[in-house]
């Protein structure tokens, strides 16, 4: 369910689990899976860093202006 893209509150629901965080104990990512998740999440953070650099790089910019 997890590799299908369901969410955790639907799959805690299908699955009967009345404790949160009982799904952990009977996933086992591969090593593939964990390559694929790594991959999205550094995907993700750098488009963070350049959103960031780029609202740094804009506000430098008209800062720049307002003393010139």
């Amino acid at each position: 369910m997890l590799s299908a893209g369901i969410d955790k509150v639907y799959r805690d629901t299908i699955l009967g689990h009345s404790l949160q965080g009982m799904d952990a104990h009977y996933i086992s990512p591969s090593e593939e899976d964990l390559h694929h998740a790594m991959t999205i999440y550094t995907t993700w953070f750098d488009a963070q860093i350049q959103s960031v650099a780029q609202n740094v790089a804009q506000e430098v910019k008209k800062g720049l202006a307002e003393i010139g």
